[in-house]
């Protein structure tokens, strides 16, 4: 086992996704991976759904 890997990669994308959503960028999901670019997929659709509301604050 590689001492670089995360326990947990797929979460690591799902989390990516939903940052990416919540900043307003464009989907870059992964290309070499199918699974990672789902749960990024995943993420991004929840966190486009759960966007926090601080940007009408402004």
């Amino acid at each position: 086992m590689e001492s670089n890997t995360s326990p947990h990669p797929h979460q690591e994308w799902f989390d990516r996704g939903k940052e990416d959503a919540w900043s307003g960028r464009s989907k870059q999901p992964p290309e070499h991976d199918p699974q990672a670019a789902s749960f990024y997929d995943l993420g991004y659709s929840e966190g486009e759904i759960e966007r926090p509301k601080t940007d009408s604050l402004l």
